[in-house]
């Protein structure tokens, strides 16, 4: 028989299985449907800029973890405001990084919705 302590240790631990399982999917998925670019020297299509945007994708689906935890529901809609703000330049020129950038979003935040009902 398992004792207290000993289940809050794996349901912590299946907590963040669940978590990293929905970020590899997520990349996983998105890649599918990232749009061909023309290689551009020194632009904001860098690896690093793949790198920064793949972690900003980290943090947005743990500020949200966090809202969902504490019941603001309404707060996760300013994560997603903030990261579109941010990329509005880009998405205003560019139907399809457009669609791309949404793709993400949208899939990221259910990801982590879905994750967060399954898992805590």
């Amino acid at each position: 028989m398992l004792s207290r302590q000993q289940i809050i240790t794996s349901l912590y631990y299946l907590k963040l299985i669940g978590f990293l399982i929905s970020n590899i999917t997520i990349k996983k998925l998105i890649l599918l449907h990232k749009p061909q670019e023309a290689p551009v020297k020194n632009s904001e299509h860098s690896e690093e800029s793949l790198k920064t945007g793949g972690f900003i994708g980290l943090l947005e689906r743990l500020i949200i973890v966090i809202f969902l935890s504490i019941n603001q529901y309404s707060a996760i809609g300013l994560v997603l405001t903030a990261k579109s703000i941010a990329r509005y330049d880009r998405i205003s020129k560019d139907q399809a990084f457009a669609e791309y950038y949404l793709l993400g979003t949208l899939l990221s935040t259910i990801m982590v919705i879905v994750t967060y009902l399954l898992v805590f």
